[in-house]
């Protein structure tokens, strides 16, 4: 009797495996490319330094990071060009934090300080026409910020903003002064498999003709190794460092998302991704990770116009799709 318990259930396990094995069957990653959390930067008041110093480093290790901007600033108007030629070229990506960082008088004043920045932000940087962009509440002086929470949220939904995580134990210098306490936020995350970010203001600038640091500077010998941590952790699939939208749009996208096998044969596998997020607002391609017959070592995928070719491993293709779009194609790519 124990013998036959013991073949039957072994049986069941085989059966199982094959089946969770089957060419066709797909999983969609937590997070982009199949990465185990996700970390955000973030930069408030547009200060020089953040052109100067933080943006240059960035690039240099292929990171990015959201800057909320105040185009009435003057700090902001003194660099105007950088801002509105150069950053998000880079791969940089703009929020709102009200025009002038000077409060809100009233619900009309609101439409100035908030509506007006998002629609600045729109007009110099194209592709976000239409899009979802960040919002952040500034840090005004007591009795400046005078309307209600639901004035405000009435106006980030009219001029579609996603008001960004809250300052609370997030900011750098304010509250996590060390290298060690700000990388630990993102080894929480991996340890969690969820999201974590720093807010930063100013970061230390270095040189002869430096007369003054801006607001809060975080010190170079902090923040250089620090974002030599997250590529690390980046670079060893553990991090996705990205913008907040990006990260908003992906969890939106994925909470409601679902893969329909349409067909399934050992030439060809035919997928259908959908996703109940509005799709001319989420638009973040979704990761996949799809099973493929256990022959191929290269799988080319096709959705609508777009075509790319993976490496298959360990008999699984991992690519991006988008949800809401054309049906999925994987072939087998025998090219060499």
């Amino acid at each position: 009797m124990r013998l036959f318990l013991a073949s039957a259930l072994t049986l069941l396990l085989v059966c199982a495996t094959a089946s969770a094995q089957s060419p066709g069957e797909t999983r969609i990653a937590k997070w982009k490319d199949d990465r185990t959390a996700v970390f955000l930067l973030m930069f408030d008041d547009s200060w020089p330094s953040h052109w100067q110093v933080a943006a240059p480093e960035l690039v240099k290790r292929g990171l990015t990071a959201t800057f909320y901007i105040c185009p009435a600033k003057g700090e902001y108007k003194h660099s105007i060009e950088k801002w509105e030629k150069e950053l998000w070229k880079k791969g940089m990506v703009y929020g709102v934090h009200t025009m002038t960082h000077g409060g809100i008088k009233d619900a009309a004043h609101g439409e100035y300080e908030i509506g007006e920045n998002a629609s600045y932000i729109r007009t110099i940087v194209p592709h976000t026409k239409d899009k979802l962009v960040s919002y952040a509440r500034p840090g005004t002086k007591p009795g400046t910020w005078n309307i209600t929470n639901e004035e405000e949220a009435a106006l980030l939904k009219k001029h579609q903003l996603i008001d960004r995580p809250p300052f609370k134990d997030h900011g750098a210098v304010y509250h996590l002064k060390t290298t060690e306490e700000m990388i630990a936020l993102a080894d929480k995350a991996i340890a969690a498999k969820d999201m974590e970010y720093l807010v930063v203001h100013g970061v230390e600038r270095v040189g002869p003709v430096v007369k003054y640091q801006d607001f809060w500077p975080l010190a170079q010998a902090v923040f250089f190794p620090l974002l030599d941590g997250l590529k690390e952790r980046s670079d060893k699939g553990a991090l996705w460092v990205t913008d907040h939208i990006s990260y908003h749009q992906y969890l939106t996208e994925r909470e409601s998302a679902e893969v329909k096998i349409v067909e399934a044969t050992d030439k060809s596998i035919r997928l259908q991704l959908t996703s109940k997020a509005d799709p001319k607002l989420y638009d973040q391609p979704l990761t996949l990770l799809t099973h493929v017959p256990t022959t191929w070592k290269k799988c080319r995928i096709t959705q609508g116009t777009q075509k790319t070719t993976v490496s298959v491993s360990n008999g699984t293709a991992r690519y991006d799709a988008l949800p809401g779009g054309s049906d999925i194609v994987l072939q087998e790519d025998s090219t060499p």
